[in-house]
């Protein structure tokens, strides 16, 4: 269990609970949250000092329990990671979590990575797709490219987005 986990915990236990859309509440009031990279937090005291916990986690702790301490993602259904909502949260796989994402933003997500990490600009990129429609193999061109077929068959997949 992470520390993270723990908080949570206490929470519960110290009376915290949630409403239906998501808001956060203490034994005594409704609590402000802090937003903080698209997410939402709020802080209790755990042995004298302020701690974070993430509402979405909170709200899927009271919603499903332990299950959540379990390896799995806490989803949001709309993919909108500040509604944390009853019925947006739900738990599942990791990859239940990305097709969350709406498509067109999943393939975004993935152009902008797959030109952060391997640095491919577009030039590049059509000179990529232009050796492989003119019979280059795989295995040539990632010796030719430095990079992995799984680039290369992301380019491919998705030439219309490029």
């Amino acid at each position: 269990m992470t520390k993270t986990d723990e908080y949570t915990v206490e929470a519960k236990r110290k009376g915290y609970y949630v409403d239906k859309e998501g808001n956060i509440y203490s034994p005594n009031k409704k609590l402000a949250l802090m937003k903080a990279q698209d997410r939402y937090k709020f802080t209790i005291r755990y042995f004298g000092k302020r701690v974070v916990i993430p509402v979405h986690r909170f709200v899927a702790y009271l919603k499903f329990g332990d299950k959540v301490f379990e390896g799995v993602d806490v989803r949001h259904l709309n993919s909108n990671s500040l509604d944390n909502s009853w019925d947006n949260i739900e738990l599942g796989s990791h990859s239940d979590n990305m097709m969350d994402v709406p498509k067109e933003r999943r393939i975004q997500r993935a152009i902008h990575a797959s030109k952060k990490i391997r640095r491919f600009n577009d030039d590049e990129v059509k000179q990529i797709l232009t050796d492989r429609e003119n019979g280059m193999k795989y295995k040539d061109l990632c010796e030719k490219y430095n990079t992995s077929k799984s680039t290369l068959s992301y380019f491919f997949n998705n030439a219309q987005y490029i």
